[in-house]
C-alpha cells in the first residue's frame, strides 16, 4: 500500500512539472509567435495572458487582443479570448468568444460580431504538420453588425468542418436557427411589411477538395485552393421563396470553374423582385430577364418554379442551353 501511494506521490510531481514546464513553453511560443509577427509588419497586441487549468486543462486567457495582416489587410480584435487545451494533447482545444463584440476587419468593410455563447472546437492531426482534422463552431444567439447597423443576427448556429476520406478533403455542414436580416437589409430590399422576420431554412451541405491539407502552413503561406466542390445541399426559405442547389464544380489553378450546378427556386418572380431591390439585377434588365425566366419556368410545367441547370463549360456560362457570359473565377489568391 506504502509503495502505491508513493507511486502516485511521484507520479503526481512529475506531472505537476510537466504541466508547469508545458505552460512556460506555452506562453514563450505564444509571445515569440506575436513577436514575428510584428517583425513581418502585423499588428499583434495583447493586454495580459493569463494561464491554469491545472491539472487537466491548459487554460490560456488574453485580454485586449489584437491582429491585422498587412499582407491581406484583415483584421481581428476582441475584449477577451480565452482558449482551453486538453494539457496530454494541446491540439485538441477550444476556443471561447468574450461576451462583448469581436470586431472583424476587411480591407472592404468591418463587421462587429457579438456571441457570448459561442464556442469553436479545434482538433488537430498529432504529427509535425499539425493537419485540420475538424472544426467545429456552436452559439445560441448572435448578431453581426456594420457601422450603418444590424446586418444579422439568428437564435443559434451549428458550422463543422471535417477531414474526409484524404487529407485534403473536407465535409462542410452549417445550420443557421432562425435566422434575420436586419432592418438595414429590409430596407435595401423594400420588403413589404408583412414579409416574415425570420427564414425558416438556412443550411448548407458540401464538400471540398482542396489542393493541399489544412495545416499549420496554411498561416505562414497562401491558403490552399479548393479544387472541387460538391453541394449535397443548400437551402433557403423566406417568405414565399425557396431556394435549393446542389450539384458538383471542377475549379482550375484560377479558380474557373467547370461542371454543373442544379438551382430550384420557388415563387421565382419574389425572388426577382428582391435581386433587383437589392441592385443584383439593373432596372434595366429586369423585363429581358422575366421573359427569359418565364420561358424556363413554362418548360418545367410549373409557372411559379424555376428548375435550372447552370452550367460551366470551357470558361463560360450557361443558364440551360442559354449562353450567359464568362464563367465567373469563384477564388482567386
Amino acid at each position: 500500500m506504502r509503495r502505491l501511494v508513493w507511486t502516485i506521490a511521484v507520479l503526481a510531481v512529475l506531472w505537476g512539472i510537466w504541466w508547469l514546464l508545458a505552460t512556460t513553453a506555452l506562453e514563450t511560443g505564444l509571445n515569440k509567435w506575436l513577436e514575428q509577427r510584428r517583425s513581418a509588419g502585423w499588428q499583434a497586441d495583447v493586454s495580459a495572458v493569463q494561464l491554469g487549468g491545472f491539472p487537466g486543462r491548459f487554460d490560456l486567457g488574453m485580454d485586449k487582443l489584437a491582429l491585422k495582416s498587412p499582407r491581406t489587410g484583415h483584421g481581428f480584435s476582441a475584449d477577451a479570448l480565452r482558449i482551453t487545451a486538453l494539457s496530454y494533447w494541446p491540439g485538441n482545444l477550444a476556443v471561447h468568444f468574450p461576451q462583448t463584440a469581436v470586431d472583424i476587419s476587411t480591407p472592404d468593410v468591418a463587421f462587429a460580431l457579438t456571441a457570448p455563447d459561442a464556442r469553436a472546437a479545434l482538433r488537430l492531426h498529432p504529427s509535425p504538420a499539425l493537419q485540420l482534422d475538424h472544426l467545429n463552431a456552436v452559439s445560441g444567439p448572435w448578431q453581426l453588425d456594420l457601422q450603418q447597423g444590424n446586418l444579422l443576427n439568428a437564435q443559434g448556429f451549428a458550422g463543422d468542418l471535417r477531414q474526409g476520406g484524404t487529407a485534403e478533403v473536407y465535409r462542410i455542414t452549417l445550420d443557421i436557427a432562425q435566422l434575420v436580416p436586419g432592418g438595414m437589409v429590409r430596407r435595401a430590399l423594400s420588403l413589404p411589411l408583412d414579409w416574415p422576420l425570420t427564414f425558416d431554412t438556412a443550411v448548407a451541405d458540401a464538400t471540398v477538395t482542396f489542393d493541399a491539407p489544412l495545416d499549420r502552413h496554411t498561416l505562414n503561406q497562401p491558403a490552399p485552393s479548393p479544387r472541387e466542390i460538391e453541394i449535397q445541399r443548400i437551402a433557403l426559405s423566406w417568405g414565399p421563396v425557396k431556394i435549393n442547389l446542389a450539384g458538383q464544380i471542377q475549379l482550375d489553378a484560377s479558380g474557373t470553374p467547370e461542371g454543373q450546378l442544379d438551382l430550384l427556386i420557388e415563387n421565382w418572380r419574389a425572388a426577382l423582385e428582391l435581386a433587383e431591390n437589392a441592385g443584383l439585377l439593373g432596372a434595366d434588365m429586369r423585363p429581358q430577364a422575366e421573359v427569359m425566366l418565364n420561358a424556363l419556368a413554362n418548360l418545367g410545367g410549373d409557372p411559379a418554379r424555376l428548375d435550372l441547370k447552370l452550367r460551366f463549360v470551357e470558361g463560360r456560362a450557361f443558364l440551360g442551353p442559354i449562353p450567359i457570359g464568362p464563367a465567373p473565377r469563384l477564388f482567386q489568391r
